[in-house]
């Protein structure tokens, strides 16, 4: 499957109705004419302020006395705007090459579940490139486009971007997800466990699992759940390594103690960049899943996370505090851009993801004191 384009030479009575003199400039410019991506960014920033959650990727290339304007957008309306914006300074030919996704080839099956324990998620179609999230068994994505091998798609829970491998994902038509969902499910409850071909503790592995990983549940062989992963594959999973879905997501409650418990969970996991699961955390992976257990689905990055819930005062020694806060940090002192998210525990001690899951205070009396991340702390947050 190719991206699909429209190539289409754009001319002024044509394009949205307007007339314009034939003595307009052409892409050389002219005195105080802004420059084609300075048109474009300034669309951008209307339809598309974060483009890890929208896409919005389009550039203007000369050619010849045209201007070759080629990209991705999601919105016709966000394509039509580029347009009408370069006409109106002044570029009369223009050669529209951008596509709407998602690509008209995935109508038939538009979406996707994760079918692995952890998904990688690239932030480029290669697996030399930066890995920029993960996405735990049972997720659900929407399938944007395709291209060198890989499928560029968007998480439906926190509408992050990213491309993953096609093994990563089982693609679906609308109403096979429906079914899915409709099931029953069992939630892995464990730090680790595995699917088995049979239902003894030496049968050959069917897959591995981590914790948050949601599997359809097909029935019971004495104390082991039978399950069926999202690409048909089947096997048993030990019953004390699981709960039922429904039971687990009535009994989520976002208590100061319930965040601890979970976050205390992984203490000592290793840091890893783009990482989302026990295998592994960046900081704001980490605050991410430590929510999730506990019924509450925050932004991917920390800056993200730092506009979501109600704001904390952190004068008077940070007295307002709460256990479960989340704390944003900047990359140093003085600065507010947010870099960095840990959670409170109560008593000036916090846990994060720096190097390893682990605990750090903001008292000097304190062993584990950071002058720091204090001198660094730029806002609380509270979720619920």
């Amino acid at each position: 499957m190719h991206r699909l384009h429209r190539s289409r030479r754009i001319a002024f009575a044509a394009l949205l109705g307007l007339i314009v003199a034939t003595s307009a400039p052409t892409i050389r410019g002219t005195v105080g004419q802004a420059a084609p991506a300075d048109v474009i960014n300034r669309v951008k920033a209307q339809y598309a302020p974060d483009t890890r959650l929208t896409v919005f990727d389009v550039k203007a290339e000369a050619k010849g006395n045209a201007l070759e304007v080629s990209g991705d957008v999601e919105q016709t309306a966000a394509k039509d705007a580029i347009l009408k914006a370069l006409l109106e300074a002044g570029y009369a030919n223009v050669v529209e090459k951008i596509a709407v996704l998602p690509d008209p080839a995935f109508a038939a099956k538009p979406l996707g579940i994760v079918t692995v324990s952890v998904a990688v998620m690239k932030t480029k179609p290669s697996h030399a490139s930066e890995l920029g999230n993960q996405m735990v068994m049972g997720s659900l994505v929407r399938v944007l486009k395709r291209e060198s091998g890989w499928y560029f798609v968007q998480s439906m829970s926190d509408r992050y971007l990213g491309w993953m491998e096609p093994d990563h994902v089982a693609f679906m038509t609308k109403e096979r997800v429906d079914a899915y969902q409709q099931a029953s499910h069992a939630i892995v409850t464990s730090w680790f466990t595995v699917v088995r071909e049979q239902a003894v503790d030496n049968s050959p592995v069917v897959a591995d699992l981590v914790m948050g990983n949601v599997l359809e549940t097909t029935g019971k062989s004495g104390t082991w759940q039978a399950v069926t992963l999202p690409d048909g594959r089947a096997g048993f999973v030990d019953g004390a390594a699981v709960t039922d879905y429904a039971t687990w997501k009535s009994s989520r409650a976002l208590t100061g103690e319930n965040i601890e418990k979970t976050a205390r969970l992984f203490t000592g996991v290793p840091y890893l960049w783009g990482g989302t699961s026990p295998k592994g955390f960046d900081c704001s992976g980490f605050a991410k899943t430590v929510f999730r257990l506990n019924g509450v689905e925050l932004q991917r990055d920390a800056d993200q996370q730092s506009n979501a819930g109600e704001a904390v005062a952190t004068d008077n020694d940070l007295a307002q505090l709460r256990k479960g806060d989340l704390l944003f940090f900047g990359p140093r002192p003085g600065v507010a851009r947010i870099t960095h998210v840990g959670i409170y525990l109560g008593d000036k001690r916090f846990i994060h993801c720096a190097g390893m899951v682990k605990l750090n205070s903001f008292d000097p009396a304190s062993p584990i004191y950071s002058d720091t991340l204090l001198k660094r702390l730029v806002k609380v947050r509270r979720m619920g």
